[in-house]
């Protein structure tokens, strides 16, 4: 007997955006699942589950990887391709070939500097190429050391270039173990106008309930390990004791 309706029931009205949406991204984190593991993953979350990130470069060497994005994208999640492949591409001369792969597969991709001195016209020029053939994402913020730049610039500069979001290091923000450093959000999010087209790498849970419980349920979250996908969600929805008072109840769905 089928019961989910049962459940779907109970659970209350809120705020939190449903699929397709724009806000309220949720970008899982793909170190390696194979294709069962992403049937799994989509079979259970991919209500919860914008886009699946492909890490680092990994995937120049994953096998049966077009059956696992077929999977992804049968279920309506969308794959990507992390920033560490764009530098990794950048240092060993070959973004005519990743522009050449993205170009035939449509897949998305992340331009990223975290790691490497890219000139600020270098990642212009292609954030701009890449867009024209797909969608494309700029990443900003350090990975090794902290970046410091005039962050409205560099805002105006990607999003003109035609980075659809700007997704933002976690390690900028507050690496694991430290405070994050919350006037750094505040600075972004005046400088975009609101949070709805910055994404904000969190890995770790107290990471995802500093952003939640400061910007709110729809705040765009990526790096969200795939086993912490449903945690997550249950979080967004106050369905964890983490944010079960932190958003106000509907009583009788008022």
């Amino acid at each position: 007997m089928e019961h989910a309706a049962l459940f779907r029931a109970v659970l209350a009205p809120s705020d939190r955006t449903l699929k397709p949406r724009t806000f309220g991204l949720t970008i899982a984190l793909d170190t390696g699942l194979g294709p069962r593991g992403a049937a799994d993953l989509v079979e259970t979350a991919a209500a919860h589950t914008d886009y699946v990130k492909v890490a680092w470069g990994s995937s120049l060497i994953t096998g049966h990887l077009d059956t696992k994005l077929d999977i992804y994208r049968s279920a309506g999640v969308t794959p990507l391709l992390g920033g560490t492949l764009f530098e990794y591409a950048f240092l060993q001369g070959k973004l005519e070939e990743l522009l050449a792969l993205v170009r035939a597969t449509k897949i998305h991709i992340e331009v990223s500097d975290g790691s490497i001195d890219i000139p600020t016209a270098d990642k212009l020029k292609w954030i701009e190429r890449f867009g024209a053939v797909t969608e494309v994402w700029s990443e900003i913020g350090g990975k090794i050391a902290l970046h410091v730049k005039d962050w409205g610039e560099v805002l105006r500069q990607e999003f003109a270039a035609g980075a659809k979001m700007i997704v933002v290091e976690g390690r900028q923000v507050g690496p694991v173990g430290q405070p994050m450093r919350e006037g750094f959000v505040d600075e972004l999010v005046g400088l975009a106008g609101g949070h709805d087209r910055l994404i904000w790498e969190a890995l770790e849970r107290p990471q995802q309930l500093f952003f939640l419980k400061k910007l709110g349920p729809n705040c765009n979250l990526a790096n969200i390990k795939t086993a912490d996908v449903m945690t997550l969600e249950s979080f967004r929805r106050g369905l964890k004791e983490h944010t079960l008072l932190t958003w106000p109840a509907r009583r009788g769905g008022v």
